[in-house]
């Protein structure tokens, strides 16, 4: 692919979209530094509001979905090639999935793989019993399905649209490029530069507030490996140096960077995860993982629709909705992220790839992890439960391993994995923001600007310390999760633009 001159490139600033987003994100960290309890009441009352009104529509959306994907995955519309006929992959099938899953939310699985599990164990809803063989099966059900089919589907069917538009309507690499079919030539006018600020805004504050929660995690894995005790140095440090490993990986391209990261970091999560399933109780995580399954596919749209109205819960709004909400703020940008790697795959590949594979590896994942965590919480091996409330949740992983055998060893190597993670995952991110940052950015233009991908490394890097050191970080997520709203509705206009690309009569340009 040819790439632009790098000194012409740099003009290519969208304006629109760039200063929008980082100038309002810097005010909302400056107010969170002022006053960081004030700060953090008013979003949360403000995602208490939306969570109110809307929540409903969250899950309905989720379900809308799958039950698209589901459909476009077996019909005819599948076989349509991104790029047209005689387009040709980049990647192999492998590199692919690595960088898909990677650069996606696998550093979710990697934080929440033991806590998860453990903390719905201990606080399961609906009046189930803590602890109980009901906790174990809601516990291990929920977490597949909060980690597997729906926020994919919120994924692949957002990226969709994006990546027909183009490559095979030779639009601009944009979220706004999505709504072609919806609004043809428009979706490069002020309604498209609008879905790019406000996803880039969120994306923004989704990266900052989770790369804070991953340097608190490296910091206590760091404690638990040597001994060094987290402080705002430490921090600093690892700031830092993150920040200057995703931004060189980003520097590097796809093809040298995140590729060669991607593939690394998919072997070293096999190779853990026979690791643990070798040693760990093997036969309970085959017993717990089928009975676990079989709970999930019973319950799939009763989970996909709770919301505890009936007996006055709210432990779906803290969990699902959020969780919804988190995935909506990120689907846009890892539409742009996607759209990338997918030229010369058919829409029934890229559906297979994106969806079906990570859904099916976040349940193995959770499977043995969980089962695992679950197995020495209910055999008395270890109180993991006790261990998190004291220590948080950060420290879930961490205390989990050192309860197996070479267990000093496994920290480290999970330590390695978390950094890996998070430079494979911010380098996608950093990478997006830069695209959707660059006028009239195509896809035969190869990469973004150099000084596009420093500015957003430095700045994320710079927010996400600032956040766990001074100004807190809970408002920031809730901030994050606030800008989901208007996301919804564009992820329902993406949602109609899928289906009329597909289905509808458009002639390719």
């Amino acid at each position: 692919m040819k790439q632009l001159d790098e000194k012409k490139r740099r003009h290519f600033l969208n304006n629109w979209v760039f200063w929008p987003p980082f100038l309002v994100m810097v005010l909302c960290i400056a107010l969170s530094f002022l006053n960081q309890d004030a700060f953090a009441t008013a979003m949360n009352q403000g995602y208490l509001w939306v969570s109110h009104w809307f929540d409903w529509l969250y899950l309905l959306v989720g379900l809308a979905f799958v039950a698209v994907a589901a459909f476009i995955l077996f019909s005819k519309a599948g076989s349509i090639k991104f790029g047209g006929k005689d387009a040709k992959p980049k990647f192999t099938t492998f590199q692919w999935f690595a960088m898909s899953l990677c650069g996606g939310i696998a550093i979710g699985i990697v934080f929440w793989g033991v806590a998860e599990p453990i903390q719905f164990l201990a606080e399961p809803n609906n009046g189930i019993e803590p602890f109980s063989s009901e906790a174990v099966l809601f516990s291990m059900s929920q977490v597949y399905f909060h980690w597997s089919f729906t926020p994919y589907a919120l994924y692949t069917l957002a990226t969709i649209p994006i990546a027909l538009a183009v490559y095979n309507y030779h639009q601009k690499m944009s979220i706004g490029s999505g709504l072609y079919f919806l609004i043809g030539d428009k979706c490069n006018g002020p309604i498209g530069k609008a879905a790019d600020a406000f996803s880039l805004f969120a994306l923004l504050g989704g990266m900052a507030s989770g790369m804070g929660l991953g340097l608190m995690q490296i910091a206590s894995g760091l404690e638990f490996s040597t001994g060094l005790e987290p402080s705002r140095l430490v921090w600093a440090l690892i700031a830092v140096f993150i920040v200057v490993t995703f931004t060189f990986s980003s520097k590097l391209g796809l093809d040298k960077g995140l590729k060669w990261l991607a593939d690394q970091n998919l072997k070293i999560y096999i190779i853990v995860l026979a690791f643990i399933f070798i040693v760990g109780p093997t036969a309970y995580i085959l017993k717990i993982g089928t009975e676990s399954m079989g709970t999930l596919v019973t319950t799939f749209f009763q989970k996909s629709t709770y919301l505890g109205a009936a007996n006055g819960e709210d432990w779906s709004r803290w969990w699902t909705i959020f969780y919804w909400a988190m995935w909506i703020v990120y689907a846009p940008v890892i539409g742009i992220f996607l759209t990338r790697l997918c030229y010369g795959r058919t829409v029934r590949q890229f559906l297979l790839v994106n969806l079906v594979a990570p859904a099916i590896f976040g349940i193995i994942w959770f499977t043995i992890f969980g089962g695992t965590a679950i197995h020495m919480q209910l055999e008395n091996i270890f109180d993991l439960w006790s261990v998190f409330q004291d220590k948080g949740l950060e420290s879930a992983a961490f205390s989990f391993f050192q309860q197996l055998p070479l267990g000093t060893i496994l920290v480290f190597v999970f330590l390695v994995v978390i950094v890996i993670s998070f430079v494979t995952m911010a380098d996608s991110m950093t990478s997006v923001a830069s695209i959707m940052s660059t006028k009239g950015f195509q896809h035969e233009d190869g990469e973004p600007p150099t000084v596009l991908k420093v500015v957003w490394g430095v700045t994320i890097g710079t927010m996400a310390w600032v956040m766990i050191s001074f100004a807190g970080i809970d408002g920031a997520r809730m901030l994050t999760v606030l800008a989901s709203l208007p996301l919804l509705f564009l992820m329902i206009a993406l949602l109609a633009s899928t289906l009329k690309g597909l289905y509808g009569k458009q002639d390719q340009e």
